[in-house]
């Protein structure tokens, strides 16, 4: 009975994450330094990424010199998350919903949603300071052009 409640309440913490962004699917890890790469990630920049799933973005920013800020809604991937960035004190892992984020400071904004998304993170996108970058993994934002497409990202400069 208590295995029946928790798998329960774990299928409840993804499809929460789910219908509010996307489901947890994680980045390939070879696609990590060329996307990092093509967002010109450099030292001191803030790099924030809405859903950040295991972490695993994070800390790579991270050890490029930027400051991580990573946001996710699921409890358990938020605790995924936080334990690999332990003792890197350039990065926050926030449980809560992204929707709700200030991204006008932010350098590099990552996210790797679903299509029925990509119209909310282009109004979204309007926060961002002239010459950000929002990398898109997979999907590309509607009614934007992007400045410059990776093997399964797209980056845009505003």
């Amino acid at each position: 009975m208590i295995w029946l409640l928790l798998l329960l309440l774990v299928s409840l913490m993804f499809g929460v994450t789910g219908i509010s962004g996307a489901p947890w699917v994680p980045a390939r890890k070879i696609d990590i330094q060329p996307l990092l790469r093509d967002a010109k990630l450099h030292k001191g920049d803030l790099f924030i990424e809405l859903g950040c799933g295991d972490g695993r973005l994070l800390a790579a920013a991270a050890d490029h010199g930027a400051k991580a800020i990573g946001y996710e809604l699921n409890p358990i991937l938020w605790c995924i998350a936080y334990l690999r960035n332990v003792g890197r004190r350039q990065v926050s892992v926030r449980l809560g919903n992204f929707w709700s984020v200030d991204l006008s400071q932010a350098d590099v904004v990552m996210a790797f949603l679903v299509p029925r998304t990509t119209p909310r993170l282009a109004k979204k996108a309007k926060e961002l300071k002239k010459g950000a970058r929002l990398v898109s993994y997979i999907f590309p934002l509607p009614n934007r052009t992007p400045t410059r497409r990776g093997k399964s990202w797209l980056v845009y400069t505003y």
